[in-house]
């Protein structure tokens, strides 16, 4: 667990840790540099549980402290925390049970958002997004729309988590590397994480977390991962999202072709293409978009994909 000036919220996100109806776990805490009381709560903790261990990564940054976590553990399982988030009490017990079943496996559960005044709206689609995943049991198809496993909400064998230095946002990244692995997830279907909604949140205020490097990573990814070079590419949309896909391509030197709502005929002309849909409107609409690409022999997940 990464911590980082997290005073106001780490004593409610410890409880939650230590109220686990499942008691087999270990928490190595990593203080990222705090300026606040974060080290004092930490360290009494630890003090009062010879479950909890405390390290010091000097303010280097994130992934730093994730890693440094990583090296100190000894469980052969593997989940993250967040300093101001909260664990359902039966959260591990949920995870253990279902990694029994299937060892090698990620698993993952639903989300839920909370503050101390109304979640924005971003947010809650987000929540409904990710918990439609888990029904649906379809999160690699949706890789590359969003990160489809919230970033404290999985749990994997321990040789399946690296954290590789200066490569943000760290989470998705470690999503994508998963998916590229080809792992099987296992949804619960219940809330197995308690999101905090708050201004000082990492993911508002630092650059790595912003919409530009979502698209570079996912981008490098998917030419990775799922480009086939023998297919042509195609870009549909003329937003912003297109604009960031056909400009971070043209860098890269590859050609695609533009084609919008308005010229879906287009479609016709090319034969056999891989699709980037940088357009997500209206669930009416979305199946429109669908049934055509399917219409032409094009299977999500393997010849297009939302971004």
């Amino acid at each position: 667990m990464p911590v980082k000036n997290a005073d106001p919220w780490l004593d409610e996100c410890i409880q939650s840790i230590r109220e686990q109806e499942f008691m087999e776990w270990e928490l190595f805490a990593v203080d990222d540099g705090s300026k606040d009381k974060s080290l004092d709560i930490l360290n009494r903790a630890a003090a009062s549980d010879d479950r909890i261990q405390v390290h010091n990564s000097n303010g280097n940054g994130i992934i730093d402290a994730l890693q440094l976590a990583l090296n100190h553990s000894q469980g052969q399982w593997i989940t993250r925390m967040d300093a101001d988030d909260l664990m359902p009490t039966k959260k591990l017990q949920w995870f253990w049970d279902s990694a029994q079943r299937n060892p090698n496996a990620i698993i993952t559960g639903k989300v839920k958002y909370f503050a101390k005044g109304p979640v924005s709206k971003g947010y809650l689609e987000y929540e409904q997004w990710l918990n439609e995943r888990c029904d649906a049991a379809d999160h690699w198809q949706s890789v590359y729309r969003e990160c489809v496993i919230a970033s404290s909400n999985w749990l994997v064998p321990k040789e399946a988590v690296s954290f590789d230095k200066d490569v943000y946002p760290e989470d998705y990244h470690l999503v994508l590397k998963w998916y590229a692995e080809k792992r099987e997830i296992l949804s619960i279907p219940e809330i197995t994480h308690l999101w905090r909604e708050h201004p000082k949140r990492t993911s508002r205020n630092s650059k790595h977390y912003q919409q530009v490097a979502f698209f570079e990573l996912k981008l490098r990814h998917f030419l990775d991962t799922d480009r086939n070079p023998e297919r042509p590419l195609m870009v549909m949309g003329k937003n912003q999202k297109a604009k960031l896909i056909e400009r971070f391509l043209k860098a890269h030197k590859i050609d695609s072709i533009a084609v919008d709502l308005e010229h879906l005929y287009r479609f016709a002309e090319v034969d056999n293409p891989q699709v980037l849909v940088a357009v997500f409107p209206d669930p009416l609409v979305r199946d429109g978009i669908a049934n055509l690409l399917s219409g032409f022999g094009l299977e999500m997940g393997e010849s297009w994909w939302w971004l």
